[in-house]
């Protein structure tokens, strides 16, 4: 069972209710201006406050329905799923229709931007503590991660976006939109200050405080957002140095990565906290495993991302990496034949399958819809195929051949008949087969389209695809407004 600690839940108004402390500005959130010198507040309570709330966002509405719309059913792998007529406005990003007045899109961008803005505070408030306490400088860096995270993913997702490190007031304009470049070195910068002064994944999980920003975490983000800028040897760098770490390896069998059981395990690079233990009244839950669940019986939830036909026809014969990732309509697990809803699509998404031993823990009901399934973000093997893509790029075909056997001999389970080893060392073809596994290993897990985007492979790849226009998504139209005419729109939109 996964280790864990119980976040503190911030009430401000425990700390006071008279009128001045109403009127005081802004109201509603933590902001230095609501308190004066000689009140007493437990300020690294305040900053544990924040920081829970800024991961809350991760596992929140608005940032896995949107999320799950742009990352994934933009890509040629999946379908929307659940029954033709459900879902909205999401049906809009399977046909690229989307448009700047799209509600999950706005919900997104807005969900990034509330993480930043509690990141922000949170640094506020762990600036304010004595240099003598312990924690300063892991919850300076910790609030430095997450406020890079939701960067990556806003410049990943809309290129230049306002880049903001302070605490805005309510009559605070908006600022204009920085370059995605400029937001690139400012990750980066932010980053290698926080790596020194984040734990590993093996001391959180020995204090139980699992579900928190590590080291490498902060690494493969940073490894991430050098792929972008195709700086090939700083990837390395970052890639190398969580090889190097051993805080992570493959050791957790393909099949079972997304188990309850192997939570925060040695695959975990980076992994959103969610728990729903009712006999404990504990409700840190997220709906990222109803939208995906299987709709029908059992009623695991909505059916949305199913995988594709495409996708299913591209795993190489005996992969048993299929089976792990696709549910059939008539497939049996564990012992029950799955029946898919009659109107809805028939295929759903293995990942986020919770087994009936899960269901039957801790009080919950049978047939709960996974609201404690953790969101792997970031695994390790995504890590090793990205270290063999800059490999690869830099014309080192040994040190990308070797992670990328290490990936595929996991991926076999010991059955030396499939997944023949890779060892092609024409540089066209090498590239092309760590494509493939990337598409194959990360199959549904939010990486499909912004690859094929990076790689300049959507135009091909994606049917009804502009360039020039779909390599970003549009700023919502009501952000500009408030905006007062700072913000500027998307090419296409």
């Amino acid at each position: 069972m996964k280790k864990y600690i119980l976040y503190i839940a911030v009430v401000l108004v425990g700390f006071g209710c008279s009128d001045e402390f109403l009127e005081l500005y802004p109201k509603g959130y933590y902001h230095p201006k609501n308190y004066t010198p000689d009140q007493k507040i437990d300020a690294s309570i305040l900053a544990e406050g924040k920081l829970a709330e800024a991961y809350a966002t991760l596992r929140a509405w608005g940032f896995q329905w949107g999320g799950l719309g742009m990352h994934s059913y933009t890509a040629p792998d999946a379908e929307k799923g659940s029954t033709p007529s459900d879902g909205g406005e999401v049906s809009q990003f399977k046909s690229l229709s989307y448009t700047s007045s799209n509600g999950p899109v706005k919900d997104y961008y807005a969900s990034c931007y509330t993480s930043i803005v509690l990141s922000n505070e949170a640094l506020v408030i762990a600036n304010t503590l004595a240099d003598s306490v312990a924690k300063k400088k892991t919850y300076i860096a910790e609030a430095l991660f997450l406020r890079s995270v939701m960067y990556y993913r806003l410049a990943q997702a809309f290129g230049g976006v306002p880049y903001i490190t302070t605490v805005l007031g309510a009559n605070d304009k908006v600022p204009a939109r920085s370059t995605r470049e400029e937001i690139w070195n400012n990750i980066e910068k932010e980053l290698l200050i926080a790596i020194p002064f984040l734990p590993s994944r093996m001391m959180l999980s020995a204090s139980g405080n699992s579900g928190r920003a590590t080291q490498n975490a902060a690494r493969a983000v940073l490894a991430k957002v050098y792929l972008y800028q195709k700086k090939w040897s700083d990837a390395m760098v970052q890639t190398t140095a969580i090889i190097g770490s051993g805080d992570n390896n493959l050791t957790t069998p393909y099949s079972e990565i997304f188990t309850e059981a192997n939570e925060y395990g040695p695959e975990s690079v980076f992994e959103v906290f969610c728990e729903q233990k009712p006999t404990d009244k504990i409700y840190l839950s997220t709906q990222y495993g109803q939208i995906q669940g299987i709709r029908g019986i059992p009623n695991l939830g909505w059916g949305f991302n199913g995988p594709s036909q495409a996708l299913m026809d591209s795993y190489e014969t005996g992969d048993p990496r299929k089976k792990a990732t696709i549910i059939h309509d008539g497939d049996t697990i564990e012992g029950k034949k799955i029946k898919a809803d009659a109107a809805g699509y028939k295929y759903f998404n293995k990942k986020v399958y919770v087994s009936i031993a899960e269901r039957a823990l801790f009080g919950r009901s049978a047939d709960i819809q996974a609201y404690w399934l953790n969101i792997r973000l970031i695994r390790y093997a995504d890590v090793l195929l990205m270290h063999a893509e800059a490999a690869c790029e830099m014309g080192n075909s040994t040190e990308a051949l070797a992670k990328l056997e290490m990936v595929r001999e996991r991926a076999r389970g010991g059955n030396a008949s499939i997944l023949p080893k890779i060892t092609t060392t024409n540089k066209d073809e090498l590239r092309a087969k760590i494509h493939q596994e990337r598409r194959i290993e990360l199959a549904m897990e939010w990486e499909r389209f912004f690859d094929l985007v990076r790689w300049d492979e959507a135009k091909s790849a994606i049917t009804g695809f502009v360039v020039g226009k779909h390599e970003l998504f549009p700023i919502p139209q009501t952000e500009i407004d408030k905006s007062e005419g700072a913000l500027t729109q998307n090419p296409g939109y």
